[in-house]
């Protein structure tokens, strides 16, 4: 009965995820009487060896992964953003929309998945480096592929010769080639990293409901919401090092001038 239930579960979480959904009635249908096990959530080790596997492989797939990890985006959100969405003096991503593939069906830009889903994130000196690096490479693809120059309404992951979006299915099969390829943990997935960055964030100090702000989510039940991402901090007692350059939430201060009155909030990087 709870192998029947935990695929029904899954099922369902995906399809909210996907934005067809608003929450997902399977959790309340069934109560599991054995002992619950925690969400995988790569901790700060796991997570830097998977940067460092990154930083080996193909430029795009490091960008793509490395700003979920960064921001806690939703896999959807991130192939949804498009080059106008960033602000480069500001260093923040505009999220708008989020990317849906059915079966059978063709690839769908749609609104976040949640009213606090539409949102700013900000991102550290690290990745503007990173993000311009890929900038270069695509808008040279876009020129000698398609005879064009690399507009800002072009999806920052966008399918070879095509203007659509790549859709969170690709990266999810990669993502988890790569856990195989270089031994880690099997369990995680791309979504995953959405909760490391929530831990990380919890773990430096801010607060359950700053981080659901930036992550565009509710804290609701705030008790499994806390539960799930505050493991780290029972075994750390020293600053987030966020990745093997050196990444760190040091702290969280206040943004006036943020472009989104929903926002005030920025995170300070060093690098």
């Amino acid at each position: 009965m709870e192998g029947v239930h935990a695929t029904l579960c899954t099922i369902l979480s995906d399809a909210m995820e996907g934005g067809f959904l608003d929450h997902t009635p399977a959790w309340r249908t069934y109560h599991y009487t054995g002992k619950k096990k925690e969400k995988v959530i790569a901790g700060e080790a796991t997570a830097q060896q998977l940067i460092a596997v990154l930083e080996e492989g193909n430029l795009k797939y490091e960008t793509y992964f490395k700003l979920i990890i960064a921001t806690g985006m939703r896999r959807g959100e991130c192939c949804g953003l498009q080059w106008g969405d960033i602000n480069w003096d500001e260093r923040s991503i505009h999220i708008q929309q989020n990317v849906v593939k059915v079966t059978g069906e063709d690839i769908i830009a749609k609104e976040t998945k949640t009213v606090a889903g539409g949102r700013y994130v900000y991102f550290s000196l690290e990745m503007v480096s990173l993000l311009q690096e890929f900038q270069r490479e695509c808008a040279w693809e876009t020129e000698t592929y398609d005879g064009r120059e690399l507009e800002d309404t072009d999806y920052i992951f966008r399918r070879h010769g095509d203007r659509l979006p790549m859709t969170p299915s690709t990266f999810a099969w990669r993502f988890k080639l790569i856990l195989k390829k270089h031994g880690l943990p099997p369990a995680l997935n791309v979504h995953s990293l959405r909760h490391t960055n929530a831990s990380l964030l919890i773990a430096g100090g801010a607060d359950v409901a700053t981080v659901a702000g930036l992550l565009g989510a509710t804290v609701s039940p705030p008790l499994r919401w806390t539960s799930t991402h505050t493991h780290l901090i029972r075994t750390r007692k020293r600053p987030v090092r966020f990745c093997r350059r050196d990444w760190r939430f040091d702290e969280i201060q206040r943004n006036e001038t943020a472009a989104d009155p929903r926002q005030p909030l920025r995170l300070v990087r060093i690098v």
